[in-house]
């Protein structure tokens, strides 16, 4: 008679000859060499843990697939925001050129593409390449974001992709507004903090204090990047102050390991600045009357 919680002499024996068991073959398998270890790894890693290895392969799938679906969602939160806020701009602005009797602002288009971190420098954590259709047609350097914010920038073609840098590369530079409009300036990487790259704003006025929290958004001046995109919040002011210009901590708004679909910027055709002068036709000055006296 067996009562609960008190094993009986059968499988006192049975627990004492797998340990015994379990002993022998980890005192044999300490024996062998290193490329007779691998094979018996290999054996049961085939037959024994193979189902338990497919079901734990199973569950971290799952889990990434639910953990990218809800970034997915936040993405597209985002978006629908900053879509919703300048709609209400663009209908101004629009109505206002159309008054003028100007073009309509032409913004662009964006095509996704997918990031492959550490590539083409394998080991490096600032650089990407982008794999996707369309990017073959790129006019280069040009932004790369998501509904999040700025990833990088787009410096060229490699292979079938396009190689690129993240916004913690030593060489990433963009200019920025807040959100209210009052205060410009340069946005770079920087690891004054630590081992984590932040952001450094440059180029502050000295006289005002910018608030922490305070959202920078792309000016789209450099024609790089397009206008409008997030980049960081305002996190506290720099310990060092140069000349009469103020320098902030920025958090940036997206962790280059959280890209993974991102948008590539596409940057409209403008027509030139000045017109076309047909100086042919400009009548000339040796024809013309001189003044009188």
């Amino acid at each position: 008679m067996s009562y609960l919680g008190v094993p009986t002499k059968g499988r006192r024996r049975t627990d004492l000859i797998v340990a015994v068991t379990l002993l022998v073959l980890g005192g044999l398998a300490s024996g062998l060499s290193r490329e007779e270890q691998s094979r018996v790894e290999a054996f049961v890693r085939g037959t024994a843990l193979y189902p338990f290895l497919e079901l734990h392969r199973a569950s971290t799938e799952r889990t990434q697939v639910a953990e990218r679906a809800t970034d997915l969602q936040l993405e597209r939160d985002s978006l629908v925001e900053v879509v919703s806020r300048y709609r209400a701009l663009a209908g101004q602005v629009a109505f206002f050129r159309s008054s003028a009797g100007l073009d309509s602002i032409q913004l662009g288009t964006v095509i996704p593409a997918e990031v492959y971190p550490g590539r083409p420098r394998v080991g490096d954590p600032d650089v990407f390449v982008l794999r996707g259709a369309g990017l073959e047609d790129l006019e280069f350097p040009v932004g790369v974001f998501t509904g999040a914010g700025l990833v990088g920038v787009a410096r060229g073609p490699y292979g079938r992709g396009v190689r690129g840098e993240f916004w913690s590369h030593t060489d990433f530079r963009v200019s920025v507004v807040t959100e209210d409009g009052t205060v410009t300036g340069l946005v770079r990487a920087t690891r004054a903090e630590g081992d984590q790259a932040v952001l450094l704003l440059e180029g502050a006025p000295f006289q005002g204090d910018i608030p922490a929290g305070t959202l920078l958004l792309t000016t789209g001046g450099s024609g790089v990047y397009p206008p409008g995109i997030p980049v960081g919040t305002v996190r506290s002011l720099a310990n060092s102050e140069a000349g009469w210009m103020k320098r902030y901590i920025v958090e940036p708004a997206i962790r280059p390991e959280a890209a993974g679909i991102v948008l590539v910027w596409q940057r409209p055709d403008l027509p030139p600045v000045l017109p076309n002068l047909d100086l042919a036709n400009e009548p000339d000055s040796s024809d013309s009357p001189s003044p009188s006296p």
